[in-house]
Protein backbone atom coordinates (compact mmCIF):
# COMPACT_ATOMS: atom_id res chain seq x y z
CA UNK A 1 0.00 0.00 0.00
CA UNK A 2 1.37 3.35 -0.89
CA UNK A 3 1.94 6.11 1.62
CA UNK A 4 -0.79 8.47 0.22
CA UNK A 5 -3.21 5.40 0.23
CA UNK A 6 -2.21 5.01 3.64
CA UNK A 7 -2.64 8.40 4.88
CA UNK A 8 -6.33 8.84 3.16
CA UNK A 9 -7.59 5.47 4.85
CA UNK A 10 -5.78 6.93 8.68
CA UNK A 11 -7.51 10.13 7.52
CA UNK A 12 -10.81 7.91 7.13
CA UNK A 13 -10.68 6.19 10.16
CA UNK A 14 -9.70 9.15 12.14
CA UNK A 15 -12.76 11.02 10.95
CA UNK A 16 -15.07 8.11 11.65
CA UNK A 17 -13.80 7.61 14.94
CA UNK A 18 -14.32 11.54 15.69
CA UNK A 19 -17.98 11.49 13.74
CA UNK A 20 -19.02 8.07 15.55
CA UNK A 21 -18.45 9.93 19.23
CA UNK A 22 -20.31 13.49 18.40
CA UNK A 23 -23.16 11.81 16.79
CA UNK A 24 -23.15 8.16 19.08
CA UNK A 25 -21.97 10.04 22.34
CA UNK A 26 -25.06 11.87 23.09
CA UNK A 27 -27.71 9.17 21.18
CA UNK A 28 -25.88 6.81 23.78
CA UNK A 29 -25.59 8.83 27.16
CA UNK A 30 -29.82 9.83 25.95
CA UNK A 31 -30.29 5.97 26.60
CA UNK A 32 -27.91 5.04 29.10
CA UNK A 33 -29.01 8.32 31.47
CA UNK A 34 -33.12 7.64 30.30
CA UNK A 35 -33.29 11.36 29.42
CA UNK A 36 -33.53 13.48 26.20
CA UNK A 37 -31.28 16.43 27.88
CA UNK A 38 -28.39 13.68 28.98
CA UNK A 39 -26.08 16.99 29.59
CA UNK A 40 -26.33 20.71 30.38
CA UNK A 41 -23.83 23.56 30.90
CA UNK A 42 -23.59 25.59 33.98
CA UNK A 43 -24.40 29.35 32.56
CA UNK A 44 -23.89 30.92 36.16
CA UNK A 45 -22.37 31.25 39.44
CA UNK A 46 -25.13 29.95 41.42
CA UNK A 47 -24.11 26.61 42.40
CA UNK A 48 -20.26 27.54 43.62
CA UNK A 49 -18.43 25.86 44.22
CA UNK A 50 -19.69 22.77 43.59
CA UNK A 51 -20.53 23.57 39.91
CA UNK A 52 -18.53 26.26 38.08
CA UNK A 53 -19.78 28.68 35.02
CA UNK A 54 -18.82 26.58 32.13
CA UNK A 55 -18.78 23.00 34.02
CA UNK A 56 -20.61 20.68 31.91
CA UNK A 57 -23.29 18.45 34.06
CA UNK A 58 -24.62 14.99 33.28
CA UNK A 59 -28.45 14.34 33.59
CA UNK A 60 -29.93 11.37 35.00
CA UNK A 61 -33.45 10.98 34.25
CA UNK A 62 -36.12 8.34 34.84
CA UNK A 63 -36.98 9.12 38.41
CA UNK A 64 -40.16 9.70 40.48
CA UNK A 65 -40.89 12.09 43.11
CA UNK A 66 -40.77 9.62 46.05
CA UNK A 67 -37.14 9.61 44.63
CA UNK A 68 -35.91 12.76 45.35
CA UNK A 69 -34.91 14.03 48.12
CA UNK A 70 -33.49 17.35 49.75
CA UNK A 71 -29.77 18.29 48.74
CA UNK A 72 -30.36 16.55 45.57
CA UNK A 73 -29.67 18.42 42.50
CA UNK A 74 -31.76 18.71 40.10
CA UNK A 75 -32.21 19.95 36.48
CA UNK A 76 -35.67 21.50 35.72
CA UNK A 77 -37.32 24.00 32.30
CA UNK A 78 -39.40 27.02 34.17
CA UNK A 79 -41.93 28.26 32.07
CA UNK A 80 -40.73 31.16 29.83
CA UNK A 81 -38.35 29.01 27.63
CA UNK A 82 -34.94 30.36 28.97
CA UNK A 83 -33.21 26.80 29.31
CA UNK A 84 -32.88 24.38 32.42
CA UNK A 85 -31.96 25.69 35.54
CA UNK A 86 -29.65 23.68 37.74
CA UNK A 87 -30.24 24.05 41.90
CA UNK A 88 -30.38 21.93 44.75
CA UNK A 89 -33.56 20.56 46.29
CA UNK A 90 -34.36 22.92 49.62
CA UNK A 91 -37.63 21.52 50.50
CA UNK A 92 -40.65 19.26 49.25
CA UNK A 93 -44.15 19.80 49.52
CA UNK A 94 -46.65 17.35 48.19
CA UNK A 95 -45.98 17.96 44.31
CA UNK A 96 -44.20 20.86 44.65
CA UNK A 97 -40.33 21.25 44.70
CA UNK A 98 -38.30 24.56 46.11
CA UNK A 99 -34.85 24.62 45.09
CA UNK A 100 -31.88 27.11 45.71
CA UNK A 101 -28.47 27.66 43.91
CA UNK A 102 -25.93 26.74 46.70
CA UNK A 103 -24.74 30.38 46.27
CA UNK A 104 -27.94 32.17 46.33
CA UNK A 105 -29.52 33.64 49.24
CA UNK A 106 -32.98 32.90 48.11
CA UNK A 107 -35.19 29.95 47.29
CA UNK A 108 -36.75 29.71 43.97
CA UNK A 109 -39.95 30.15 43.13
CA UNK A 110 -41.40 26.90 43.84
CA UNK A 111 -41.76 24.44 40.53
CA UNK A 112 -44.31 21.41 39.70
CA UNK A 113 -42.51 17.92 39.19
CA UNK A 114 -43.74 17.78 36.10
CA UNK A 115 -40.76 20.69 35.07
CA UNK A 116 -38.11 18.70 36.34
CA UNK A 117 -35.92 17.43 33.54
CA UNK A 118 -33.62 15.01 35.93
CA UNK A 119 -31.25 15.03 38.43
CA UNK A 120 -27.36 15.50 38.92
CA UNK A 121 -26.22 12.37 38.15
CA UNK A 122 -23.50 11.75 41.21
CA UNK A 123 -20.25 9.77 41.88
CA UNK A 124 -20.13 9.01 46.12
CA UNK A 125 -22.61 12.03 46.48
CA UNK A 126 -21.18 14.46 44.26
CA UNK A 127 -21.88 15.45 40.99
CA UNK A 128 -20.33 14.02 37.98
CA UNK A 129 -19.42 17.10 35.94
CA UNK A 130 -16.75 17.61 32.92
CA UNK A 131 -15.25 21.38 34.29
CA UNK A 132 -14.61 24.21 30.93
CA UNK A 133 -16.30 21.58 28.67
CA UNK A 134 -20.01 23.94 28.40
CA UNK A 135 -18.05 26.95 28.42
CA UNK A 136 -18.62 26.76 24.63
CA UNK A 137 -22.67 26.99 25.31
CA UNK A 138 -22.32 29.51 27.93
CA UNK A 139 -20.26 31.81 25.50
CA UNK A 140 -23.07 31.10 22.35
CA UNK A 141 -25.97 32.54 25.45
CA UNK A 142 -23.65 35.48 26.49
CA UNK A 143 -22.93 36.54 22.32
CA UNK A 144 -26.99 35.73 21.74
CA UNK A 145 -27.81 38.74 24.44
Amino acid sequence: MSRAARFILNLFVYLAIIGGLIFGLPRFLTWALETPYPMAAITSGSMWPVLNEGDLVFIQGGRKLEELKVGDIIVWRGTEDRGFTIHRVARINGSQIITKGDANFNEDQPIEFDQVVGRALTFRDRPVHIPHLGSITVLASNWKK
